[in-house]
Protein backbone atom coordinates (compact mmCIF):
# COMPACT_ATOMS: atom_id res chain seq x y z
CA UNK A 1 0.00 0.00 0.00
CA UNK A 2 1.37 3.42 -1.31
CA UNK A 3 2.01 6.24 0.82
CA UNK A 4 0.37 9.50 0.14
CA UNK A 5 2.60 11.85 -2.28
CA UNK A 6 2.76 15.19 -3.18
CA UNK A 7 4.95 16.18 -5.47
CA UNK A 8 6.35 20.15 -6.28
CA UNK A 9 8.66 20.96 -9.88
CA UNK A 10 10.49 23.74 -8.38
CA UNK A 11 10.45 24.53 -4.79
CA UNK A 12 8.01 22.59 -1.75
CA UNK A 13 4.92 24.67 -0.66
CA UNK A 14 3.52 25.17 2.05
CA UNK A 15 0.12 23.16 3.48
CA UNK A 16 0.60 20.36 1.04
CA UNK A 17 -2.26 18.47 2.43
CA UNK A 18 -4.30 20.69 1.05
CA UNK A 19 -3.03 19.88 -2.24
CA UNK A 20 -3.14 16.31 -1.43
CA UNK A 21 -6.96 16.36 -0.51
CA UNK A 22 -8.30 18.40 -3.51
CA UNK A 23 -6.03 16.23 -5.93
CA UNK A 24 -8.30 13.42 -4.74
CA UNK A 25 -11.70 15.10 -5.22
CA UNK A 26 -10.72 17.13 -8.09
CA UNK A 27 -8.43 14.95 -10.14
CA UNK A 28 -8.81 11.67 -8.87
CA UNK A 29 -12.77 11.24 -8.96
CA UNK A 30 -12.57 10.36 -5.18
CA UNK A 31 -14.05 11.64 -1.76
CA UNK A 32 -12.39 12.38 1.45
CA UNK A 33 -13.41 11.22 4.66
CA UNK A 34 -11.40 12.52 7.28
CA UNK A 35 -11.61 12.00 11.42
CA UNK A 36 -10.84 15.25 13.25
CA UNK A 37 -9.78 13.88 17.03
CA UNK A 38 -8.47 15.59 20.25
CA UNK A 39 -9.10 16.71 23.36
CA UNK A 40 -12.67 19.40 24.38
CA UNK A 41 -11.09 22.62 23.03
CA UNK A 42 -8.42 21.64 21.09
CA UNK A 43 -9.08 23.32 18.06
CA UNK A 44 -10.96 20.20 16.14
CA UNK A 45 -13.48 22.55 14.30
CA UNK A 46 -11.62 25.28 13.93
CA UNK A 47 -8.99 23.33 12.39
CA UNK A 48 -11.44 21.62 9.39
CA UNK A 49 -13.06 24.76 9.20
CA UNK A 50 -9.69 26.48 7.74
CA UNK A 51 -8.33 23.34 6.29
CA UNK A 52 -11.97 23.85 4.50
CA UNK A 53 -11.13 27.58 3.90
CA UNK A 54 -7.72 26.70 2.16
CA UNK A 55 -8.90 23.92 -0.08
CA UNK A 56 -11.80 26.49 -1.24
CA UNK A 57 -8.86 28.76 -2.41
CA UNK A 58 -7.60 25.85 -4.20
CA UNK A 59 -10.21 24.81 -5.92
CA UNK A 60 -12.41 27.52 -6.03
CA UNK A 61 -15.45 25.42 -4.44
CA UNK A 62 -17.10 27.77 -1.71
CA UNK A 63 -17.06 26.32 2.23
CA UNK A 64 -19.87 28.82 3.69
CA UNK A 65 -21.64 28.31 7.49
CA UNK A 66 -24.24 25.71 5.69
CA UNK A 67 -21.45 23.37 4.75
CA UNK A 68 -21.17 22.78 9.06
CA UNK A 69 -23.71 20.13 10.02
CA UNK A 70 -24.40 18.80 13.56
CA UNK A 71 -26.56 16.06 13.00
CA UNK A 72 -26.87 13.33 10.29
CA UNK A 73 -30.31 14.79 9.31
CA UNK A 74 -28.52 17.84 8.46
CA UNK A 75 -26.20 16.31 6.32
CA UNK A 76 -28.75 14.29 4.20
CA UNK A 77 -30.51 17.35 4.15
CA UNK A 78 -27.37 19.21 2.74
CA UNK A 79 -26.48 16.39 0.11
CA UNK A 80 -29.78 16.58 -1.03
CA UNK A 81 -30.78 19.91 -1.38
CA UNK A 82 -29.01 20.23 -5.01
CA UNK A 83 -26.41 23.26 -3.78
CA UNK A 84 -23.68 21.04 -3.70
CA UNK A 85 -20.88 21.26 -6.51
CA UNK A 86 -18.32 18.79 -7.22
CA UNK A 87 -15.10 19.39 -4.32
CA UNK A 88 -17.48 20.86 -2.25
CA UNK A 89 -16.34 20.35 1.99
CA UNK A 90 -18.65 19.41 5.25
CA UNK A 91 -17.37 19.93 8.65
CA UNK A 92 -19.48 17.28 10.64
CA UNK A 93 -18.92 18.62 14.16
CA UNK A 94 -20.35 16.78 17.10
CA UNK A 95 -21.63 13.76 15.34
CA UNK A 96 -20.93 11.15 17.77
CA UNK A 97 -24.26 12.57 19.08
CA UNK A 98 -26.62 11.01 16.10
CA UNK A 99 -24.19 7.98 14.90
CA UNK A 100 -22.31 7.24 18.25
CA UNK A 101 -20.76 3.38 18.45
CA UNK A 102 -23.32 2.28 21.12
CA UNK A 103 -25.92 2.87 18.55
CA UNK A 104 -24.40 0.56 16.23
CA UNK A 105 -27.50 -1.12 15.24
CA UNK A 106 -29.90 1.72 14.73
CA UNK A 107 -31.10 2.56 11.80
CA UNK A 108 -29.15 5.77 12.02
CA UNK A 109 -26.05 4.10 11.63
CA UNK A 110 -26.95 1.61 8.86
CA UNK A 111 -28.02 4.72 6.62
CA UNK A 112 -24.68 6.56 7.73
CA UNK A 113 -22.79 3.45 6.18
CA UNK A 114 -24.66 3.03 3.13
CA UNK A 115 -24.18 7.03 2.45
CA UNK A 116 -20.37 7.17 2.98
CA UNK A 117 -19.95 3.69 1.17
CA UNK A 118 -22.17 5.19 -1.94
CA UNK A 119 -21.50 8.67 -2.50
CA UNK A 120 -17.89 8.64 -3.95
CA UNK A 121 -19.31 9.98 -7.16
CA UNK A 122 -20.03 13.44 -5.53
CA UNK A 123 -16.21 13.98 -4.97
CA UNK A 124 -16.67 15.76 -1.42
CA UNK A 125 -14.85 16.12 1.55
CA UNK A 126 -15.95 15.55 5.06
CA UNK A 127 -14.75 15.87 7.92
CA UNK A 128 -15.64 14.08 11.34
CA UNK A 129 -14.80 16.42 14.76
CA UNK A 130 -14.97 13.93 17.50
CA UNK A 131 -13.22 13.88 20.89
CA UNK A 132 -12.38 9.80 19.97
CA UNK A 133 -12.46 8.39 17.01
CA UNK A 134 -13.82 5.27 18.89
CA UNK A 135 -16.99 6.91 19.55
CA UNK A 136 -17.91 6.59 16.11
CA UNK A 137 -19.29 2.93 14.45
CA UNK A 138 -16.08 0.64 13.80
CA UNK A 139 -17.78 -0.12 10.38
CA UNK A 140 -17.76 3.98 9.77
CA UNK A 141 -14.37 4.24 10.76
CA UNK A 142 -12.88 1.47 8.34
CA UNK A 143 -14.05 3.76 5.59
CA UNK A 144 -12.14 6.82 6.50
CA UNK A 145 -9.43 7.99 4.50
CA UNK A 146 -7.32 10.50 7.04
CA UNK A 147 -7.30 10.88 11.05
CA UNK A 148 -6.02 14.49 12.00
CA UNK A 149 -5.40 14.22 15.52
CA UNK A 150 -5.22 18.48 17.26
CA UNK A 151 -1.96 18.92 19.26
CA UNK A 152 -2.84 21.93 20.92
CA UNK A 153 -3.28 25.97 19.92
CA UNK A 154 -0.56 28.12 19.77
CA UNK A 155 -2.15 31.18 21.39
CA UNK A 156 1.40 33.59 19.91
CA UNK A 157 0.67 32.80 16.45
CA UNK A 158 -2.77 31.70 16.21
CA UNK A 159 -2.44 28.13 14.99
CA UNK A 160 -3.15 24.87 15.84
CA UNK A 161 -1.07 22.07 15.49
CA UNK A 162 -2.06 18.81 14.37
CA UNK A 163 -0.71 15.06 13.42
CA UNK A 164 -2.11 14.38 10.38
CA UNK A 165 -1.98 10.90 8.85
CA UNK A 166 -3.60 8.89 6.10
CA UNK A 167 -5.18 5.91 7.09
CA UNK A 168 -5.91 2.56 4.85
CA UNK A 169 -7.17 -0.49 6.37
CA UNK A 170 -6.60 -4.01 4.87
CA UNK A 171 -9.01 -6.76 5.24
CA UNK A 172 -7.78 -8.87 7.82
CA UNK A 173 -6.25 -6.41 9.27
CA UNK A 174 -8.22 -4.61 12.60
CA UNK A 175 -6.04 -1.73 12.57
CA UNK A 176 -5.42 0.63 9.80
CA UNK A 177 -1.86 1.02 8.26
CA UNK A 178 -0.98 5.01 9.51
CA UNK A 179 1.25 6.73 7.08
CA UNK A 180 2.81 10.54 6.29
CA UNK A 181 2.19 12.68 3.78
CA UNK A 182 6.00 12.78 1.67
CA UNK A 183 6.48 15.94 -0.18
CA UNK A 184 8.88 15.61 -3.24
CA UNK A 185 10.12 18.73 -4.69
CA UNK A 186 13.21 19.52 -7.25
CA UNK A 187 16.35 21.25 -5.53
CA UNK A 188 18.11 23.74 -7.88
CA UNK A 189 21.57 23.13 -6.85
CA UNK A 190 21.83 19.58 -7.00
CA UNK A 191 19.10 19.53 -9.71
CA UNK A 192 17.76 16.09 -8.11
CA UNK A 193 14.36 15.54 -6.44
CA UNK A 194 14.35 15.30 -2.47
CA UNK A 195 11.27 14.41 0.02
CA UNK A 196 10.49 15.03 3.41
CA UNK A 197 7.84 13.19 5.85
CA UNK A 198 4.87 15.84 6.98
CA UNK A 199 4.87 15.07 10.52
CA UNK A 200 3.25 17.31 11.95
CA UNK A 201 0.69 20.89 10.62
CA UNK A 202 0.16 24.22 11.79
CA UNK A 203 -3.20 25.43 10.76
CA UNK A 204 -4.01 28.90 11.12
CA UNK A 205 -7.68 30.25 12.25
CA UNK A 206 -10.38 30.28 10.11
CA UNK A 207 -11.48 33.45 9.12
CA UNK A 208 -13.08 35.77 11.44
CA UNK A 209 -16.65 35.96 10.24
CA UNK A 210 -17.11 32.27 9.99
CA UNK A 211 -15.92 31.90 13.29
CA UNK A 212 -18.65 34.42 14.54
CA UNK A 213 -21.68 32.24 12.73
CA UNK A 214 -20.35 29.13 13.70
CA UNK A 215 -20.43 30.14 17.27
CA UNK A 216 -23.96 31.09 17.25
CA UNK A 217 -24.96 28.10 14.93
CA UNK A 218 -23.28 25.67 17.82
CA UNK A 219 -24.70 27.26 20.68
CA UNK A 220 -28.09 26.80 19.04
CA UNK A 221 -27.46 22.84 18.34
CA UNK A 222 -25.97 23.08 22.28
CA UNK A 223 -29.28 24.55 23.53
CA UNK A 224 -31.67 22.28 21.43
CA UNK A 225 -29.16 19.09 22.77
CA UNK A 226 -29.33 20.26 26.52
CA UNK A 227 -33.69 20.70 26.07
CA UNK A 228 -33.79 17.41 24.70
CA UNK A 229 -31.94 15.52 27.15
CA UNK A 230 -33.56 17.22 29.97
CA UNK A 231 -36.99 16.19 28.28
CA UNK A 232 -35.93 12.60 28.23
CA UNK A 233 -34.72 12.94 31.78
CA UNK A 234 -37.61 13.88 33.35
CA UNK A 235 -39.61 11.02 31.54
CA UNK A 236 -37.12 8.69 32.84
CA UNK A 237 -37.77 10.09 36.38
CA UNK A 238 -41.58 9.54 35.71
CA UNK A 239 -40.96 6.34 35.97
CA UNK A 240 -39.25 6.20 39.45
CA UNK A 241 -35.99 4.68 38.25
CA UNK A 242 -34.20 7.55 38.59
CA UNK A 243 -31.58 8.35 41.28
CA UNK A 244 -32.98 11.78 41.49
CA UNK A 245 -36.22 11.17 42.18
CA UNK A 246 -37.94 9.61 45.18
CA UNK A 247 -37.23 6.07 45.86
CA UNK A 248 -40.31 4.25 44.43
CA UNK A 249 -39.90 -0.01 44.91
CA UNK A 250 -40.63 -1.29 41.92
CA UNK A 251 -43.21 -3.93 42.27
CA UNK A 252 -43.36 -6.95 39.79
CA UNK A 253 -46.22 -9.01 38.65
CA UNK A 254 -45.63 -12.60 38.73
CA UNK A 255 -47.39 -15.40 37.17
CA UNK A 256 -48.87 -18.14 39.19
CA UNK A 257 -47.61 -20.93 40.13
CA UNK A 258 -49.20 -24.62 39.16
CA UNK A 259 -50.60 -26.72 41.71
CA UNK A 260 -47.32 -29.18 41.46
CA UNK A 261 -45.11 -25.96 41.08
CA UNK A 262 -46.48 -25.10 44.62
CA UNK A 263 -46.67 -28.46 46.17
CA UNK A 264 -43.01 -29.53 45.05
CA UNK A 265 -41.30 -25.88 45.71
CA UNK A 266 -43.22 -26.03 49.38
CA UNK A 267 -42.17 -29.77 50.45
CA UNK A 268 -38.57 -29.61 48.92
CA UNK A 269 -38.24 -26.36 50.96
CA UNK A 270 -39.48 -28.05 54.03
CA UNK A 271 -36.82 -30.99 53.64
CA UNK A 272 -34.19 -30.67 56.87
CA UNK A 273 -31.94 -34.05 55.58
CA UNK A 274 -28.98 -33.90 53.76
CA UNK A 275 -30.33 -35.96 50.96
CA UNK A 276 -32.94 -33.73 49.85
CA UNK A 277 -34.18 -35.15 46.59
CA UNK A 278 -34.02 -38.67 47.66
CA UNK A 279 -36.46 -37.47 50.66
CA UNK A 280 -38.71 -35.68 48.23
CA UNK A 281 -38.52 -38.64 45.68
CA UNK A 282 -40.69 -40.51 48.55
CA UNK A 283 -42.84 -37.54 49.92
CA UNK A 284 -44.11 -36.70 46.26
CA UNK A 285 -43.88 -40.11 44.62
CA UNK A 286 -42.22 -38.23 41.53
CA UNK A 287 -38.53 -38.77 40.03
CA UNK A 288 -35.68 -35.85 40.88
CA UNK A 289 -35.53 -34.99 36.93
CA UNK A 290 -39.41 -33.93 37.66
CA UNK A 291 -38.51 -32.08 40.71
CA UNK A 292 -35.53 -30.66 39.58
CA UNK A 293 -37.66 -29.11 36.48
CA UNK A 294 -40.71 -27.81 38.60
CA UNK A 295 -38.41 -25.56 40.74
CA UNK A 296 -36.14 -24.20 37.84
CA UNK A 297 -39.65 -23.41 36.06
CA UNK A 298 -40.78 -21.56 39.55
CA UNK A 299 -37.66 -20.01 39.81
CA UNK A 300 -38.08 -18.30 36.67
CA UNK A 301 -41.72 -16.59 37.64
CA UNK A 302 -39.78 -15.26 40.29
CA UNK A 303 -40.39 -17.39 43.01
CA UNK A 304 -37.49 -18.49 45.99
CA UNK A 305 -37.54 -21.56 48.52
CA UNK A 306 -37.08 -19.54 50.96
CA UNK A 307 -40.75 -17.87 50.93
CA UNK A 308 -42.18 -21.69 50.92
CA UNK A 309 -39.98 -22.32 53.86
CA UNK A 310 -42.27 -23.02 57.00
CA UNK A 311 -41.37 -21.36 60.58
CA UNK A 312 -40.34 -23.82 63.14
Amino acid sequence: MAAPVVIYRDKRKKNSWVRWLVARTMRKNNNNLISVIGKTGSGKTWSAMSISEMMSLADGVPFTIDHIVFSLTELMELINSGNLKRGSKIVCDEFQCSIGARDFQSEANKVFNYLISTFRHLNLTLFFCTPFETLLDKNTRRLFHGRFKTMGINSNNNTCRIKPRFIEYGDFKREPYVKQLIVQWKDKESNRYKSQKLFYWDIPKPNKELIIQYEKKKKEFTSNLNKNIAERLIKYELTGKSLTSEHKEEVIERKPLTEKQERVMRVFANIKENNKYETAEKLLGISSPVIYNHIKSSKKKGYTLQEFKEND
